[in-house]
């Protein structure tokens, strides 16, 4: 090959070479394969997060196993046993002891919630103390329509039977007011079918009752637990209130309160149900309670309220994740449009750097959200960040003023991501209207580029007013 020949190749490949690396679409194509390989060292740091969330259960699930767990208040609940006369298949004559519920007529529950912080290490949840009045009345136990002989009724072992989801938070001692004598509970629900702990009493007196006569009740108690309280209406009307010094209640169940007050130094609450609003009677055997009022159903109809822990550094900075892949778009095509109105050129490796550093704030924000306050640690991790880019992009760009205007989008960027992360309930709603203005400033932007003509087109459309 002669020298002139080599000459001429070796000009047409460096043409083509500056072609290539002026032309846009492959500068765009190769920001968008950046960006989908920066998307392995943002799901590195999410599974790094979610590490972190399972660490967190699992330290919270011990303070809760020592404290007290969520609690569900049940009852109470009149036992009545009974004999029950069958025959086998041999044509004997058998008797056991079979066990009737009552509900009562009336249940008033009134309970004050007294939250408190707990750690585990660098790991905070809250808790509480509960105060429990429950008082009510209830019917004489009336056996019509039962194929029951008054003789088989065992008055005297009848008793009161209280669930309570975790007993060994109560404190102190237990009793119940029953009538004119107060008789004390004893760990153990008794054989009762509907909760699988609790504490029992005696009811006696009930033999002595007249018909449409009732006994009155009431109960003290002070629980530990955390997380939510629930409470199962067994009344023909029950009334509940929860009151607490907590600000963010989060009301669960199968009823809602019929009046709330939620204040920033607690809440108030109160419900009032009537048996109409659940599928179980006020009156069953236990031979019918599979098809009459089963565990699950019972269980089903209970409500209350959780002590709320607004969405804590892990969950915030996972909905902030989910805005990576957005964030690397909206740097990467600030560079480059500098690139093309301007006559800098980028290598992709500086792409790289600038991206790595995007990915590095939400290790920033995951580390030091364990030991400051979110707000603070997005604080430091989003100047940092920008700090460090712009810093960067005042060597690359070759003037102070394109790494300010950059560091004015990213600082704005970051900004509005905090007031989506705070504004759940609208983040929605925020985000595609900030989406919507981006792409509406960009097209404003480059509106009267040329993309066809090529570098020399562009360089025009800069120049233009």
């Amino acid at each position: 090959m002669s020298e002139g020949t080599l000459e001429a190749a070796t000009a047409v490949t460096a043409k083509v070479q500056r072609r290539l690396r002026d032309s846009a679409l492959v500068k765009l194509i190769v920001s968008g394969v950046l960006v989908l390989g920066l998307l392995i060292p943002l799901a590195m740091v999410r599974s790094l997060v979610e590490e972190r969330q399972t660490r967190r259960s699992s330290a919270l699930q011990e303070v809760d196993a020592l404290w007290g767990g969520s609690q569900t208040i049940a009852g109470p609940m009149l036992v009545v046993p009974y004999l029950a006369h069958s025959t086998d298949e041999k044509g004997r004559d058998t008797t056991c002891t079979e066990l009737a519920y009552f509900l009562p007529d009336a249940l008033h529950i009134d309970a004050r919630l007294a939250p408190e912080h707990r750690n585990r290490g660098i790991f905070d949840t809250v808790v509480y103390r509960a105060e429990l009045q429950v008082s009510g009345t209830f019917a004489r136990p009336d056996f019509g329509n039962w194929p029951i002989a008054p003789a088989d009724v065992l008055w005297e072992q009848a008793f009161v039977s209280f669930g309570i989801t975790d007993i060994r938070s109560i404190r102190g001692g237990a009793t119940v007011h029953w009538g004119t004598t107060e008789q004390p509970f004893t760990p153990g629900s008794g054989p009762v079918d509907l909760w699988t702990s609790g504490l029992s009493a005696p009811a006696p007196g009930l033999r002595a009752l007249a018909d449409h006569t009732a006994v009155d009740f009431q109960i003290a108690l002070g629980i530990n637990g955390s997380g939510e309280i629930r409470f199962l209406p067994l009344g023909k009307e029950t009334l509940a209130s929860v009151t607490s010094t907590w600000s963010n209640p989060s009301f669960a169940g199968a009823f809602l309160p019929e009046t709330r007050s939620v204040r920033a130094n607690g809440f108030d609450a109160a419900w009032r149900i009537s048996y109409f609003g659940r599928s179980y009677p006020q009156r069953w055997r236990r031979v019918d309670a599979e098809r009459t009022a089963s565990a699950f159903t019972v269980q089903a109809t209970g409500f209350g309220v959780g002590l709320f822990l607004a969405a804590d550094a892990y969950q915030k900075t996972e909905r902030a994740m989910k805005y990576g892949v957005l964030f690397l778009t909206l740097t990467f095509l600030t560079f480059f449009l500098f690139e093309t109105f301007g006559t800098v050129a980028l290598h992709p490796l500086q792409y790289l750097l600038v991206g790595a550093a995007l990915c590095l704030f939400y290790l920033l924000l995951l580390a030091l959200s364990e030991q400051l306050a979110f707000g603070t640690a997005y604080a430091i991790a989003a100047v940092a960040t920008v700090g460090l880019i712009a810093a960067y992009s005042s060597a690359i760009l070759r003037k102070l003023r394109r790494s300010l205007v950059l560091a004015l989008v990213l600082g704005g960027l970051y900004g509005y991501l905090y007031v989506l992360l705070q504004a759940e309930d609208y983040a929605l709603l925020l985000g595609s209207l900030g989406l919507f203005a981006v792409l509406a400033l960009v097209m404003y932007i480059t509106r009267r580029i040329d993309w066809a003509r090529g570098p020399a087109a562009r360089t025009e459309a800069a120049a233009m007013p």
